[in-house]
Formats: structure tokens, C-alpha cells, sequence
């Protein structure tokens, strides 16, 4: 006959328990490292192109740089990174969000029919919706 298991049976005993002595705990700083941010060292290499893939906007005379986070809007992408891009709706009607991308397109979906409605003839300015505008998840050739 097989023993029944419990929750109970697979604590340890409190003996167990009350005679286990504690880690000493030290209170030096751990010594942090640099690591070269080159793209030709194999660690940081990751974070390096993650630097290459971003989006250069431009919103009333201020410029901001939205690094790629696939599947999320630019304005989502620039709240998270704590950029003071101006936006209302969330929803492209307003246009409070209109940026204008100078580099980077590469890494965004096709405007939204939202953006052509509300942006018309400033699409082919580089002006998008940071609401709307999303990024891919891979570069567009």
C-alpha cells in the first residue's frame, strides 16, 4: 500500500525549520562593470542594434528619438521611454499627435486609413499619427 501525500507531508519538519542558521548577509556594493558598447564586442551587441532601430520624429519644433518596440504606436513607444510628445484622442481624430518622421519609416506599418483620412496630402511630407502610426515587428524593405 502507498503512502497518501499531503501538502503537510512535503513541509519539512519544523525542527528542520528553527534549526537552519541564516546566510550571513554582506553589506559591500556590488562592483559594477562596464561593458564597451561597440558593435563588434558579442555582448552588448543586442543593445546596439536595438540603437540602430529607432524612429526620428519631429513634433512643434522639438525632435525625438522613439526606439523600436514592435507592435506598439509611436505615441505608446515615447510615453514608455517618458517623452513629452503632445496627443489627446488616442484614437486619430484630433491630430493633436501629428509628428513628422525623418528617418526610421522603415520600421513602421503602412499609414492607417485613419492617417490618410485625417492626414491627406501631409502623408507624403513624412507626417504621421503617433496614435495611429505602429511598429512593425520586422523592417520593411
Amino acid at each position: 500500500m502507498r503512502k497518501q501525500l499531503t501538502v503537510g507531508s512535503l513541509l519539512p519538519t519544523r525542527a528542520a525549520i528553527q534549526t537552519a542558521s541564516p546566510t550571513p548577509v554582506s553589506m559591500e556594493p556590488v562592483p559594477q562593470t562596464q561593458v564597451p558598447t561597440t558593435p563588434f564586442s558579442p555582448v552588448p551587441a543586442r543593445q546596439w542594434e536595438m540603437e540602430k532601430k529607432q524612429v526620428q520624429v519631429k513634433q512643434r519644433e522639438q525632435s525625438f528619438s522613439i526606439p523600436f518596440a514592435p507592435c506598439q504606436t509611436l505615441l505608446e513607444a515615447a510615453l514608455a521611454k517618458g517623452q513629452p510628445i503632445s496627443y489627446k484622442c488616442q484614437e486619430g481624430y484630433c491630430g493633436k499627435c501629428s509628428v513628422q518622421v525623418t528617418s526610421g519609416d522603415e520600421w513602421l506599418d503602412k499609414p492607417t486609413l485613419q492617417e490618410q483620412t485625417k492626414l491627406g496630402k501631409n502623408l507624403a511630407a513624412g507626417y504621421r499619427l503617433a496614435c495611429q502610426s505602429r511598429f512593425r515587428s520586422t523592417k520593411r524593405r
